[in-house]
């Protein structure tokens, strides 16, 4: 690519200037990954106020499958600019909103039919997924998996896994959450114990108090671990069986991260609703909550709704990022990605005793850290290392995994092979380095 500067000492004084006046405004809850500040993106590289540009392999947290500033959503939001920003759709209604939910009613998974609900945030979507889930089935439970994050609302912080930071000190949680083990195994014998523990649950609970299921087929901010086929198929099997809604998360597995448009394509999969976030929008904030049509419209009208929700503009960047992404699906774009990074990430993890997992599905894939010991215990300290010295080499990433020792990836899927290969061979020779 050769627009990366090696050499610059990062940060740069404008960024520092700029982490000075943060301290004065910024609440310290609020931390960054990168000492950096943005000034402009575009595709797969950010360019910080001090000149810097930077391969980037974080993507907002995912929520830039079609890359930063693509033209196709840039002229849809320039379009709808001219035309109204807001009026809310709950006073004025408006065709963009039905024409995105048409189109998430339609790619979505499940050959039946559904009906759509527009939000803003992941948090909020999986948020009336289980009002939509405790008022259908008039049951109070919900049963969430271990390593699992939902969002940082009351309820989804209930549903979410991780102690620190998420949901250190902000309880009590809203109750009626149940937890399973997170069914992430590769051995076909470990499978049973994880059934086991589904249907030991359900027997000590009452499938009767069960309102839904929520899960991430590939777990996110728990480590890109992929869910066990042969355990999604024995949990849809108990759903159907004891009237419990079966919701998937896929607003990071979503719009072709996993190489295919949804994680649950992999699965041959059709959950009861499907929670939709990140990269539906192409940048700006909205999410979906897509079901089937008889338990979305069971909610008595006034029932579900916001003042933002399904934002004209959103709604507009959201049908060209899913033109983009439908673009990349259809040339076979997204199935060369899907191919490639596990095969560099997989070489990765032979090369260093630091590495102790390479997983995910497609693009969503990642690198455990650990000691480097016989033992392989997860270490933060050396995953924080490889972040920092690839940032210093022009690539941003971020952590995951409950340990925090997991380095993820989620490069936009419109990056170019030679941006791709830059950017792995800055990862390539830092895992190298840790071994000095």
């Amino acid at each position: 690519m050769g627009s990366v500067d090696l050499k610059t000492e990062i940060p740069g004084p404008k960024s520092l200037a700029l982490a000075e006046r943060r301290k004065s405004a910024v609440v310290n809850a609020h931390v960054s990954v990168a000492p950096i500040y943005a000034d402009s993106a575009q595709r797969a590289t950010i360019s910080d106020v001090d000149g810097n540009v930077f391969l980037d392999f974080a993507g907002g947290i995912g929520a830039l499958n079609s890359g930063h500033r693509h033209p196709v959503i840039l002229d849809r939001i320039r379009q709808q600019m001219d035309d109204f920003l807001h009026v809310c759709f709950t006073v004025t209604p408006y065709e963009l909103y039905i024409e995105l939910a048409e189109k998430l009613n339609e790619i979505t998974p499940g050959d039946f039919p559904k009906k759509t609900l527009l939000v803003n945030s992941g948090a909020e979507a999986v948020e009336n997924a289980v009002k939509v889930a405790r008022y259908v089935t008039e049951r109070p439970r919900v049963i969430a998996f271990e390593h699992s994050f939902h969002g940082r609302s009351l309820m989804t912080m209930a549903l979410t896994y991780k102690e620190m930071p998420y949901k250190h000190g902000f309880g009590p949680f809203p109750e009626d959450v149940l937890r399973l083990p997170y069914p992430y195994s590769r051995d076909s014998l470990e499978v049973v114990h994880y059934i086991r523990a589904l249907h030991e649950l359900l027997d000590e609970a009452g499938a009767h108090t069960v309102a839904a299921v929520v899960i991430e087929l590939v777990a996110g901010e728990g480590g890109f671990m992929p869910a066990n086929r042969e355990f999604v198929v024995e949990l849809q099997n108990v759903c159907k069986e004891n009237g419990i809604m079966l919701v998937v998360d896929e607003v990071q597995s979503g719009f072709g991260r996993t190489g295919k448009m949804f994680a649950c394509e992999w699965y041959d999969l059709e959950p009861d609703i499907i929670t939709l976030a990140k990269s539906l929008s192409g940048g700006l904030p909205l999410s979906a909550v897509t079901g089937r049509a008889e338990m979305m419209d069971a909610v008595h009208v006034g029932g579900l709704g916001g003042t933002f929700s399904g934002n004209p503009v959103a709604c507009q960047s959201a049908l060209g990022a899913i033109e983009v992404l439908e673009e990349l699906k259809g040339s076979g774009r997204l199935d060369h990605l899907a191919k490639l990074i596990p095969q560099r990430f997989q070489a990765i993890r032979k090369q260093s005793r630091f590495v102790s997992d390479a997983r995910g599905i497609g693009c969503m894939y990642s690198l455990e850290m650990c000691d480097g010991r016989a033992e392989e215990r997860p270490s933060k300290k050396k995953a924080n290392e490889l972040l920092n010295r690839c940032l210093q080499d022009g690539l941003i990433m971020i952590l995951a995994g409950t340990d925090g020792n997991v380095i993820r990836t989620l490069m936009p899927l419109t990056i170019s092979d030679d941006e791709l290969e830059e950017g792995i061979a800055i990862l390539e020779k830092n895992v190298r380095t840790l071994e000095s």
